[in-house]
């Protein structure tokens, strides 16, 4: 039976930091150089008018226990019918337990989970695992979840960290319902290149450098981008993510309604789409003012989307991410719209 999204979630932390705000807490800016503002510059580069920073005591398994619930209450279902959660992020609240078992024990279920140790394309990635355990293991309803507090690995002095970064969590619901075959995901696919995983590091924090009280001096537990090696890598990658996507799934990128990318920032998606000849008027974005939230970019895109009633039955979606690791990943999915799953449900039942 075909797995397929029937709801979806999500959620931003109430303070806004707009790039105003930003501009009393850089260090590094130089307008004279530049040639513009702050603000002029981020929205120029990353396309980033404003973005979301939890609370001091938010953490990222708060924020994906919020987002679920609301994907729970889109799907019509209740917590305890879950069979499976996948839930991705780079920046879990604990070495041990991790975020997911905050999230289950939350909703009080049952079901079994797994986390990934993932950042951008980590979403994308939970789809695939969460697809693939539900055919193997006859697993009918699954929810995943991607969540990351930014705020808490980037140096908020850097413009060019704290002008993109920011945090958030989404979430979507799965399930196997007998509906047709063109329901749901159409193909998966998947890559990576660990020699090129410097391009994106936190240097100390982990077992092959742990934290001194000199390497948190040094900084050395803030995110690291070498930008230009991600520029090139991720215009790139785009293109071979959507090519790859509709290639696998026997149609072209003219068959396809809407594309959910990850929030790298505006000019690489503006670049990727011209390389991968997409009309960007494709796109489905609220970098504007979510900022890159690493994982959770594309549920929390997808989520709004869905809520505004973008997305009409049997739209062909096409979801890609790219980033730490580096590693990439896309799916082609058609949407069911609200008749198709209640006609869905019925049969099952």
């Amino acid at each position: 039976m075909p797995c397929i999204v029937t709801g979806t979630g999500s959620y931003l932390p109430a303070r806004v930091v707009p790039n105003a705000e930003l501009a009393k807490l850089v260090r590094n800016f130089d307008a004279h150089r530049a040639g513009c503002d702050l603000d002029t510059w981020v929205r120029r580069h990353y396309g980033v008018v404003s973005r979301h920073w939890a609370a001091e005591g938010e953490s990222t398994g708060d924020m994906a226990t919020v987002a679920a619930r609301r994907a729970l209450e889109s799907a019509g279902i209740a917590a305890r019918d879950l069979d499976l959660i996948v839930m991705s992020t780079a920046t879990s609240d604990h070495v041990a337990p991790h975020s997911v078992s905050k999230v289950q024990a939350a909703l009080d279920c049952e079901a079994v989970f797994h986390q990934l140790q993932d950042a951008c394309p980590g979403f994308v990635n939970a789809l695939l695992v969460a697809d693939a355990l539900m055919a193997r293991c006859r697993y009918r309803r699954a929810l995943v979840i991607s969540a990351e507090k930014m705020s808490y690995l980037i140096d908020k002095g850097d413009f060019r960290m704290s002008g993109l970064f920011a945090d958030g969590a989404g979430a979507v619901v799965l399930e196997e319902l007998p509906v047709d075959a063109r329901y749901g995901f159409q193909s998966f696919y998947a890559g990576s290149d660990g020699k090129s995983g410097h391009a994106l590091r936190v240097p100390a924090g982990g077992s092959a450098r742990p934290l001194t009280p000199e390497r948190l001096a040094a900084g050395e537990h803030h995110l690291v981008s070498e930008f230009h090696a991600v520029y090139e890598f991720a215009v790139a990658r785009s293109a071979q993510c959507l090519h790859e996507a509709v290639g696998r799934a026997g149609v072209t990128l003219a068959d396809v309604r809407w594309v959910v990318p990850h929030h790298a920032s505006l000019n690489i998606l503006e670049d990727a789409a011209k390389r991968a000849d997409l009309d960007p008027a494709k796109y489905v974005l609220s970098i504007d003012h979510t900022g890159n939230t690493s994982s959770a970019s594309v549920p929390t895109a997808l989520d709004e989307a869905h809520r505004a009633g973008r997305f009409a039955d049997g739209d062909r979606l096409v979801l890609f991410a790219l980033g730490g690791g580096m590693a990439w990943a896309s799916t082609l999915l058609t949407w069911a719209g609200r008749e198709t799953v209640a006609a869905g449900r019925a049969r099952a039942s």
